[in-house]
Formats: C-alpha cells, structure tokens, sequence
C-alpha cells in the first residue's frame, strides 16, 4: 500500500489527464456503471458562527478504473462576517489540512493507497468544470468573467483555458491585492490576458463564461446582470452544515437549465437555495439535469447560442476521488514515488475462521 503526499500528488496528476478522468467517470455513472453515494457532512459544534470540527465523507466507485474510494477531510471551520458578506474561514492549527482518502481495489477489496487530497480537491473540481464547460460553453468562448483569487479560482480557471481558446480573464476579488496578484501570476502562468475587474459587474459584462470559485456563502453577483449566451459555474453550496450559495435565485430562474453533478446529493444535503425555487413552483425538475445525463447525450445540452446554462457544480462526489486516485496511483507505482507501507497493517488476520472453513461477515 502507497502513502502518496500532497507534492506527489501535484507532481503526477496533470490537468488535461484528470479532465479525461472526470469525463469518463461521470459518462459511466450515468450509464448506471460506476457508483456515487451522496456526500454527508456534520459540524461539532453545529453553530455556524463558533469554529468548530467538520467532518466531509464522501465514497464512490468507477468499475473501468477498477477502484473505489473513501474521501474523509477533517478540519476546523467557521462562518464570519468579512466585508459585510458572509464566507467560509478554514483554520489549520497546525499548519496542516487533515484530509485523505483511500483508494480500494474493487478485485480484492484491499487497500491501495492512501493520498493526500488537499492539492486534489482543486484539480478534480477544476477538471469537473472542464467537462462541463468542454460540454456546454459556446465553441467560440474567448473571454472569463471569473469570481475568486485562490486555489480553486485558479484550478478551475486552468481547466477553462484547456478546453476553450480563451483570450481575456476579467477576475474579481473583493480584496483588491489578492485580484491584482491573481491577475499578473495567472497571465504567466497561462499564457492568458488576465486583468482586475474593478467590480462584478465588470466581470461578468461581455463575458461568455462567468465562473465563481469563492468562499462566500452568499450570491457575488446579480443575476439581472446575465447575458444571452453565458455558461455561469459555481462550486459553493450548501451542505448540510452551512447554507451556501454563489448564485442568486435570479440566475436560477433566469437559466434556461440547470445542471447538477448530483441531484441526489441536492436533496440529502438539502441544498434550499434550488430546492426552495422549485418547492414555490419557479420552475420545476424537469428544468435541471445532470452532468453526466448531458455527456451520454440523455439530455441535449446546449441546444441554442442564446441560452444562459447554469452548471452548478452542486456537491464533491466519490467517483472523482477514484477517477484520480487511479491515475494518481499509477503514476506512482510507474515512477517510484509513495512511501510503501505494508498493506497488512489496514487489515485484520481472519485465518483463524477461513481455515476452518468459514466465511465471517465484517
């Protein structure tokens, strides 16, 4: 069994790979192939306002990569009031994330790997958001409205540039360094004219791509704002602790469709800010769909130039950790890389009952 780290993880997993990764695993969920259990969070304390443990589980299988996965993050988190808008603060007492999973052989049951899934978590989200964007944006998308300057804004952005021949970034932050740092490190590194918005407004106006990777809990910008054609993304949502939402409930309603990498996990994890809309009749669930039902082609997609899509990357599912985790694992395996540690050690010796002819349940 491999103990594969953060660095490791950065080192082998390249973005255009994990894309592929995610398309094919979300095509065979919706072929009713590969497995996904909706995701279960819990806080201790539960109040949002006062840090607090958080627990973030989420499991999933993909046959074709022969592996399953169990994605469990454990850390400290609080709600605050940050320029009078609410966001989500992680803390790291000791400078570290305490987030794993582990990777499981579906032939034997054993496990294969243990991996650090801090560097991960952005490029599967960001892959993710390249399928769909590869999926759903107009062909001729040259120019990002983009709301964030972190690790997610950047990821999710680096998948855009991988599917569509972007031109121009408008990215906007509310602190005003940390847009204009983003602004010049991401044109390098891209390759891309990346330049501050003044506001978000300006972000989103003549914009064919509007794509949110924030840590607020609220909408960052006004949904009347939209233009005919736009694919908008976020990847804040509520939880089951936290009621999240980077949209407002008139880009919602405003959206021709809405597409969800699980409507299961927007039911479970009561995600109001989508089911309130449809509960009031705004529109119904024949208006939303899945990521993977527009990849198999069970629904059309963008059908028209004009349309306004709204792919709401609504909850981390398990086939993306095992999607990953696989090519992670390879890679490793081929390179040399992991700390090898002995597989025994995750399992209890049941040769006492199997000799004797018996099969204990676990």
């Amino acid at each position: 069994m491999l103990l594969i780290s953060d660095d490791e993880v950065k080192q082998v997993l390249k973005m255009p790979d994990c894309i592929e990764a995610m398309e094919r695993a979300f095509a065979e969920e919706a072929l009713g192939v590969a497995v996904n259990s909706p995701r279960v969070r819990f806080k201790v304390p539960p109040d949002l306002d006062k840090p607090g443990y958080m627990a973030n589980i989420i499991p999933g299988a993909v046959p074709s990569f022969g592996v399953a996965a169990l994605r469990y993050d454990s850390t400290i988190v609080q709600e605050r009031l940050v320029g009078g808008s609410k966001r989500m603060d992680f803390r790291y007492p000791a400078n570290r994330s305490w987030g794993f999973f582990l990777l499981f052989s579906l032939e034997t049951g054993e496990p294969l790997a243990l991996i650090h899934d801090f560097a991960l978590s952005a490029i599967r989200v960001g892959a993710t958001t390249g399928v769909a964007h590869r999926a759903l944006s107009r062909k001729e998308s040259r120019v990002v409205g983009l709301f964030g300057s972190g690790s997610e804004a950047r990821r999710n952005l680096e998948a855009i540039c991988c599917v569509r021949k972007i031109e121009q970034v408008r990215v906007y932050s509310p602190n005003k360094d940390h847009r204009e740092q983003f602004a010049q490190e991401s044109s390098k590194q891209l390759d891309v004219d990346v330049q501050p918005a003044a506001g978000p407004e300006a972000a989103i106006k003549g914009a064919d791509i509007v794509m949110s990777a924030t840590n607020s809990s609220e909408p960052v910008f006004d949904g009347n704002w939209l233009e005919p054609g736009q694919l908008v993304t976020t990847i804040a949502n509520t939880d089951g602790v936290h009621r999240r939402t980077e949209a407002d409930s008139t880009t919602m309603i405003r959206s021709d469709f809405i597409v969800l990498n699980s409507r299961r996990t927007a039911i479970t994890n009561q995600q109001r800010e989508l089911l309130d809309l449809i509960e009031e009749g705004k529109f119904g669930w024949d208006k939303v769909c899945e990521l993977g039902e527009v990849l198999i082609g069970k629904h059309p997609g963008r059908t028209e130039a004009k349309q306004i899509i709204f792919y709401k990357s609504n909850t981390g599912v398990g086939i993306q950790f095992a999607a990953a985790g696989a090519l992670i694992y390879k890679a490793c395996r081929k390179g040399g890389l992991g700390r090898e540690l002995p597989t025994e050690w995750f399992g209890a010796d049941l040769s006492e009952w199997t000799n004797k002819g018996f099969q204990p349940a676990p």
